[in-house]
């Protein structure tokens, strides 16, 4: 489950530990939850702030279809090296957050983010240059 040098800030959750690995170097602080049902991997020196949660299964976001009943989505989630995870921001299932990339605090995540990307808001949207 966890790569070598792993620094731990507080107390943080991980549901089904068999399905969550992360790489060496990383941070994990305070508040943190991880739900892995179908897989999540942590890449190198990620940083996870506190209260994150990165949640591999669920309901699709947004408002229900017309007939309302709401599509399941489930998917492992994948954070590449070098990213940074802002306070409270929530990584929904099937995401793939790139090497160096940054999600914005508070922000919700629902699809995938480039290599070196830097995305913010609900739902997040690439911001900056």
């Amino acid at each position: 489950m966890f790569g070598q040098d792993i620094s731990v800030f507080g107390d943080f959750t991980v549901d089904n530990p068999m399905k969550v690995r992360f790489g060496t170097g990383c941070a994990i602080n305070a508040g943190v939850h991880l739900v892995g049902r179908n897989g999540i991997e942590i890449g190198n020196n990620v940083i996870l702030s506190a209260r994150c949660m990165l949640v591999d299964a669920g309901l699709e976001p947004g408002p229900p279809p017309p007939g309302g009943i709401r599509t399941y989505r489930d998917g492992p989630i994948v954070i590449g090296n070098d990213a940074w995870i802002g306070a409270g921001a929530i990584i929904l299932a099937g995401v793939t957050v790139g090497d160096g990339a940054v999600v914005g605090a508070g922000s919700v995540v629902t699809r995938d983010v480039a290599p070196g990307q830097t995305v913010a808001g609900n739902p997040a949207r690439p911001i900056g240059a």
